[in-house]
């Protein structure tokens, strides 16, 4: 069952016409925020309040030991295929990760770490980790592992503003932070290559960046010379003009805009323009409480969005959802996706 899952996991982010994503990070004097474009043949999404306190097990088959840890912090994440597997979010400590896909990312070989797959891997961080220095240090521990099938790199920023990029070039973890890092963005190439294409040194000459485009190298270069044309607008309006410079029309499903320094997100959907906001201090994190939930083109009510109590019938009524609505998943056995919907039931609250 879980090698299945894994299957579909890649599947559901490997789509050809829907990974064309982008990231950035903009640090000043006074603001600090993280933007990200999601893009995909579906919107539906569910935005999660985790718990922190939570008792884990990595979801992974042998050989892969299952490493086992309790939940630090509590996290507010965006997901698709289900709780416990997100795409991105921020936590209590005001730690961003954002993933997105690079053809050409090799995990690392299996070794004596304990392996997580690629999603669980940004939850397992958001539960852990602070600041960036502690997600770095977490290799020593854990490592993305074979079992993951979707190539993905991460962008990182903490509340410092200390920022880097994650990726697995030929089964070695590369990572630039700020000393190698002079553009606070991140697409669908290597940092590398991206780095190159702005510099104008990548073979084959360079393209002229345009607001609009498919391709991950303009959509890296339109981000990264805005960020640095930033110069103290209103930091969230300026921020979604980026997300709308780089958007990939009707495939632009959500832009987030995480504000760090004032610990809030601000996304809105395609469905949904309107921008919608909540605040980490809204949200009870001990694992007492409920889990809540709620539907990310839900609209304002009272403050918030409309969130509720989580139940494994909403895990399983957003992953059908999905499913459905992408057409290469349509025909998938229903009982192929019990794993993704009963995996919350095996986490809980220690004593």
């Amino acid at each position: 069952m879980k090698k299945t899952v894994i299957l579909l996991l890649f599947l559901l982010l490997g789509a050809t016409e829907g990974n064309a994503c982008t990231t950035f990070c903009i640090k000043s004097r006074n603001d600090l925020v993280f933007g990200r474009n999601f893009d995909f043949p579906s919107g539906c999404g569910h935005v999660i309040v985790n718990k922190r306190n939570m008792v884990k097990t990595a979801f992974v088959r042998p050989p892969e030991k299952p490493l086992e840890w309790v939940s630090e912090y509590g996290s507010i994440t965006f997901n698709q295929i289900g709780r416990e597997f997100p795409y991105g979010g921020m936590n209590e400590a005001g730690l961003v990760i954002e993933q997105m896909w690079l053809d050409g990312t090799v995990y690392p070989v299996p070794d004596q770490r304990f392996g997580l797959t690629e999603l669980q891997w940004i939850q397992y961080q958001l539960d852990n980790s602070a600041t960036l220095e502690e997600v770095l240090a977490s290799d020593s521990v854990v490592r993305l592992s074979t079992q993951s099938t979707a190539p993905l790199h991460f962008l990182v920023c903490d509340k410092s503003g200390n920022m880097a990029t994650i990726e697995f070039i030929n089964g070695q973890r590369t990572v630039h932070t700020e000393t190698s890092m002079p553009y606070s963005a991140l697409s669908n190439d290597s940092y590398e290559k991206s780095l190159a294409f702005v510099n104008g040194t990548l073979s084959g000459g360079q393209d002229e960046a345009t607001p609009y485009t498919r391709s991950s190298l303009n959509r890296f270069a339109t981000a990264a010379r805005m960020v640095n044309e930033y110069n103290q607008e209103p930091v969230i309006d300026y921020s979604f003009a980026i997300l709308d410079s780089v958007s990939q029309g009707t495939h632009t499903r959500w832009s987030i805009v995480y504000d760090i320094a004032h610990m809030a997100i601000y996304y809105k959907t395609q469905a949904n323009r309107s921008v919608r906001n909540v605040t980490l201090s809204q949200f009870d994190f001990s694992c007492q409480t409920p889990c809540l939930y709620t539907n990310i083109d839900a609209n304002m009510t009272g403050g918030l969005p409309a969130f509720e109590t989580y139940s494994s019938e909403a895990n399983r009524q957003l992953i059908d959802l999905v499913f459905n609505q992408v057409e290469f998943l349509k025909n998938i056995p229903v009982a192929y996706r019990e794993g993704l919907v009963n995996y919350p039931e095996t986490t809980r609250c220690k004593k």
